[in-house]
């Protein structure tokens, strides 16, 4: 019984990872709802203070977990480049998430505290009991310190932040992915709640993202992001699916869904230089004569 689980989740998991198509159209952003601006006082985009001990702590001892996950040496690293902070500052303004914040390496629980009944687009009720056991996690167990090996680049939706600790373009253009799948639903109540059921929300949630990604890096023709983009959101999308299969098994079998994830993604970005010629073919059939 336990093995025919396994191998149910693993192929929702891949059929999943398998869906990401360069030839799609991509679409740009544009939130359902209103968004308040920030302010001169409180800006959109900022940026922890550099505490050498503690990036160090973080990036040699406790993101040792993802970096041999991801195989990269970049993820939870604690120091983000001004070309990867660029992409994802570029990516919030091109898919117009006005009222999202993002926090590059920082640690800032009284501000999250403070956004948490701000954020009127999610039922009080559930936002201030979900959105209180993230925030206590947050405050508890920062991100600035432990994450790789608990937590690390994630967005919450209770207070619509995105928290990144990691140079890894791919990586916080698929944050920036789930910001963008919230802001243009209608029910974010209800698509928050999902996201919490284990197993079927996150793998859901975590695919639309990684393929929002992909398709991103496709629409921009950037083939060194694209490649990259395989070779890291594939693994790391098999590891929703090993925690999944855990979950429900009650095995630690993660560390074994990733060599395949890994092996899955060097084999599809293979194809990429093929599926771009397709995209543009197929763009300019579209296109008016």
């Amino acid at each position: 019984m336990k093995l025919l689980v396994f191998f149910i989740l693993f192929w929702i998991g891949f059929s999943s990872t398998q869906c990401y198509s360069l030839e799609k159209t991509y679409n740009y952003g544009n939130p359902y709802l209103p968004s308040p601006e920030f302010t001169e006082d409180d800006p959109q985009f900022e940026e922890g203070e550099p505490v050498w001990i503690l990036d160090q702590t973080g990036n040699w001892i406790f993101s040792l977990p993802s970096k041999l996950v991801l195989w990269n040496l970049k993820a939870d690293n604690h120091h983000i480049s001004k070309e990867t902070k660029e992409y994802l500052i570029r990516y919030i303004k091109e898919n117009n998430l006005r009222d999202v914040k993002v926090r590059f390496n920082q640690y800032a629980p009284l501000s999250e505290w403070k956004r948490l009944p701000k954020n009127k687009n999610i039922n009080p009720v559930v936002r201030y009991f979900f959105g209180s056991i993230s925030l206590l996690a947050y405050t508890f167990l920062p991100g600035r310190l432990f994450a790789g090996t608990i937590g690390g680049d994630h967005y919450n939706s209770f207070t619509n932040t995105i928290n990144v600790y990691s140079d890894l373009p791919p990586v916080v253009i698929h944050e920036g992915g789930h910001a963008k799948d919230f802001a243009q639903r209608e029910k974010r109540t209800l698509y928050a709640a999902v996201y919490a059921i284990p197993v079927i929300g996150a793998l859901y949630h975590e695919a639309r993202a990684s393929d929002d990604a992909v398709n991103y890096f496709a629409e921009k023709n950037d083939k060194r992001q694209l490649d990259s983009s395989y070779e890291l959101l594939t693994p790391a999308y098999s590891t929703y699916v090993g925690g999944a299969i855990g979950d429900v098994v009650a095995n630690p079998i993660t560390a074994l869904t990733v060599i395949p994830g890994h092996i899955y993604g060097r084999y599809k970005k293979r194809d990429i230089d093929k599926e771009l010629e397709k995209r543009k073919q197929k763009i300019q059939i579209k296109e008016p004569q």
